[in-house]
């Protein structure tokens, strides 16, 4: 993977992450998609640690 592939991936990451992070606090806490967001937000936290290394 070239270093700009890699940047691409790293900005794009970051903005999935903020996406679901503001998804997350919007929905109710009665809601079972509550639990389907943070487990996303958690699979974009670790790509983005994988990524920035």
């Amino acid at each position: 993977m070239n270093e700009l592939e890699r940047e691409t991936l790293i900005r794009l990451a970051k903005k999935a992450l903020r996406e679901l992070e503001e998804a997350y606090l919007r929905i109710p806490d009665t809601d079972n998609g509550k639990a389907y967001l943070f487990r996303g937000k958690e699979r974009v936290r670790l790509m983005l640690k994988i990524l920035e290394g």
